[in-house]
């Protein structure tokens, strides 16, 4: 048994191809209207991304784990349930935690 199928006797006209994606295309111009947008908003969306490149922030130097903290005075990273740093500054919570356990 054979499992191709015979060629038409009438071809049907040639369709047009979408320049941008490439595939056969159903409107009359030869382009898609979701094609079209897509390269009228190439330029502006290429603009966008260089601006939100420059404007991102920049990384961390040290990858901070979920149990360590930054030491807003010496920026050593430190324990989070350390209450008091190398350098000598307390954490908030620590004094706020005092002031509870003094009432």
């Amino acid at each position: 048994m054979s499992t191709s199928k015979p060629q038409p006797l009438h071809p049907g006209p040639k369709r047009k191809v979408c320049p941008v994606c490439g595939e056969y295309s159903y409107s009359r111009g030869g382009v898609h209207p979701q094609c079209s947008v897509r390269q009228a908003d190439e330029k502006r969306m290429q603009r966008l991304k260089r601006e939100q490149a420059s404007k991102a922030p920049a990384k961390p130097a040290v990858d901070v784990k979920p149990w360590q903290k930054i030491c807003p005075k010496c920026k050593n990273l430190i324990h989070i349930r350390k209450q008091v740093c190398v350098c000598g500054h307390q954490n908030a919570a620590a004094t706020a935690s005092r002031r509870q356990a003094k009432s």
